[in-house]
């Protein structure tokens, strides 16, 4: 009886050029990870979860988003009319503003003052004053006068400034409308597998510009 013919590979690969290919991949999904981690995984967007659900308009804004980030311009220049309160608040955390800032969430009405402002924050840990309390002191030397909370301030007119578990730094023209809202997400939102509570749907970017630079001369016109 004959013997069986094995087929045999044509050509070998050593183990050196095995080791090496794995040590090339290993190199590279190390590099890949630091960059998918630092720029998309080292933050997750929550802002428009402390943002009722009951105000007339919603939306949430990634700061990296070209279309519809300067749509917010007139919004952010109402909350700093004089261009002195991010310096002055960058000092006292030590960081800057467009470093750390990721996304703004905000509702507007029902009743036409009425509105929550929410900013994602990226900070390191152990900065030591929080944002809210930050942001009441800034206001304090700019002649806003407000009274301490647990989570920040509040002034006259009972609006506030609050600071949530993770960060992010909530401003409201009422407290009642985020009562409940200040705490940690439910595990949905934490996770990221509750859709809409978490990034929403984009806004459009017309309506979105409109309803940011009505809510900053409404802002302008109560808090000059």
């Amino acid at each position: 009886m004959s013997e069986a013919v094995i087929d045999r590979p044509a050509w070998r690969t050593s183990f050196r050029v095995l080791i090496a290919g794995a040590l090339g991949l290993a190199a590279v999904a190390f590099v890949a990870g630091r960059y998918v981690y630092f720029n998309y995984g080292g933050y997750r967007p929550l802002a428009l979860a402390h943002v009722p659900q009951t105000m007339r308009y919603r939306a949430r804004v990634d700061f990296t988003d070209q279309q519809r980030a300067p749509a917010l311009a007139p919004l952010l220049r109402s909350l700093d009319p004089r261009h002195a309160r991010l310096p002055a608040l960058e000092k006292k955390l030590g960081v800057s503003g467009p470093a750390v800032v990721r996304e703004l969430a905000f509702g507007a009405g029902p009743d036409p003052f009425d509105f929550v402002l929410v900013f994602g924050l990226q900070l390191q840990a152990g900065t030591g004053q929080s944002p809210a309390q930050a942001v009441c002191a800034v206001l304090s030397e700019d002649g806003i006068r407000s009274e301490p909370t647990q989570n920040g301030c509040s002034w006259g007119d009972g609006g506030i400034v609050a600071s949530t578990p993770q960060g992010a730094l909530v401003i409201a023209s009422r407290a009642a409308l985020v009562k409940g809202l200040l705490g940690t997400p439910d595990i949905g939102d934490r996770l990221g597998f509750s859709g809409p509570s978490v990034r929403g749907v984009a806004p459009e970017p017309a309506e979105l510009g409109r309803e940011a630079s009505t809510l900053a001369q409404r802002i302008s016109a109560k808090y000059p």
